[in-house]
């Protein structure tokens, strides 16, 4: 968990990107607005990256064991994706939450093709953190009311809500979170494992 929060959290960078094109929040100091990131970006990835790297294991009461045999460590995928978004921010600078869902899931088809025995975990992670992100998404709405419409470019939107929650923001967690939910698997070549 610790690996996967550490990895993830300088891709709260993402957020520079983000702003003021996708959404524009209030943060500490006012860092997002004039410097286009926020503390909040960088500790958010932290958080995320962690709980969707576990929350299969936690569900499922699964661990982790090294392979055999071709139990190689690979880091190629987790610079290659974040290559592939920085290529298609050049492209689509005004979509990179959209690049973002692309992205995120061609990392989990990558992984889900070369590692089979991922492909459960990478599914269900991703359902479950989804499920998990809408949930606290619906909390963030219920404590601030009209929290999307304030820090929202609700033009750039698809305007898709579902319970107040853009559509966009499901879509993220299920996509990213599937490429990452076995990124630590994966680059590291472990396996799971019933526990007892």
């Amino acid at each position: 968990m610790l690996w996967a929060s550490l990895w993830g959290m300088p891709f709260g960078i993402i957020d520079f990107f983000l702003i003021p094109a996708y959404w524009n929040p209030d943060t500490i100091f006012g860092l997002a607005k004039k410097y286009g990131v926020g503390i909040e970006s960088f500790l958010f990835l932290f958080l995320m990256s962690g709980i969707v790297s576990v929350v299969y294991e936690f569900f499922w009461n699964r661990k982790l064991v090294k392979l055999t045999h071709t139990g190689r460590s690979h880091h190629w995928l987790i610079f290659c994706i974040p290559l592939a978004y920085a290529v298609m921010l050049f492209l689509f600078p005004t979509k990179a939450i959209y690049s973002l869902m692309i992205v995120g899931g061609i990392g989990a088809i990558i992984t889900a093709h070369l590692r089979i025995d991922l492909r459960r975990q990478i599914l269900f992670s991703a359902l479950i953190f989804s499920l998990l992100y809408f949930g606290v998404f619906l909390l963030v709405n219920l404590t601030f009311p009209n929290f999307v419409e304030n820090f929202y470019n609700m033009r750039n939107l698809w305007g898709i809500m579902i319970f107040g929650v853009p559509l966009e923001e499901i879509l993220v967690a299920f996509c990213t979170g599937a490429f990452w939910s076995t990124i630590y698997e994966y680059t590291k070549a472990y396996r799971e494992k019933n526990v007892g």
